[in-house]
C-alpha cells in the first residue's frame, strides 16, 4: 500500500480489522486496490445510498471530484453533509458522468435535482 501512496504497518490493519480505527479516504482506495476488490465491500455495503458513499465507490476525493464537476469544494462538502443536490445542469450532468450514476440514482440520495427539469439541451450548448 505505500506504493499507492497509503504506508501501513500490522498494527494499523490490525485496528480496521477490529473496527477501532476507520481508514482514511486514501487509505481505504490504497485498501481497496490492493486487496483488488470493491470499495463498497470494504465500506461494509452492497450498494451506495448517499452522495459521499457513491463518491467513495468510485474512489473519487473531494478535490479531485469537485474539479471534475467545477464546483466550489465547499458548496459540495455542504451537499455531501446535507444530502441535497445544489449542481446546475452540466454540474449535473458531469456528476452522473463520473460517478456513472443515473439521474433515478442521484435523486435517491439526494431528493429532486431542480437544475435536471426545464432546462433543454439546446440551453446548456449555449
Amino acid at each position: 500500500m505505500t506504493v499507492l501512496g497509503a504506508p501501513v504497518d500490522p498494527e494499523l490493519v490490525g485496528a480496521w480489522e477490529s473496527g477501532t480505527y476507520r481508514p482514511t479516504e486514501n487509505e481505504l482506495f490504497a485498501l481497496a486496490d490492493v486487496l483488488w476488490c470493491r470499495t463498497t465491500e470494504l465500506m461494509g455495503i452492497d450498494e451506495p445510498r448517499t452522495l459521499a458513499e457513491h463518491r467513495l465507490a468510485r474512489q473519487f476525493s473531494v478535490p479531485r471530484l469537485t474539479r471534475t464537476i467545477k464546483m466550489d469544494t465547499t458548496e459540495y462538502l455542504k451537499a455531501e453533509a446535507e444530502n441535497r443536490w445544489p449542481g446546475n445542469f452540466r454540474q449535473t450532468l458531469s456528476l452522473l458522468h463520473a460517478l456513472n450514476i443515473s439521474l433515478r440514482q442521484l435523486e435517491a440520495a439526494t431528493g429532486p435535482c431542480d437544475a435536471m427539469y426545464g432546462t433543454s439541451f439546446s440551453e446548456v450548448d449555449q
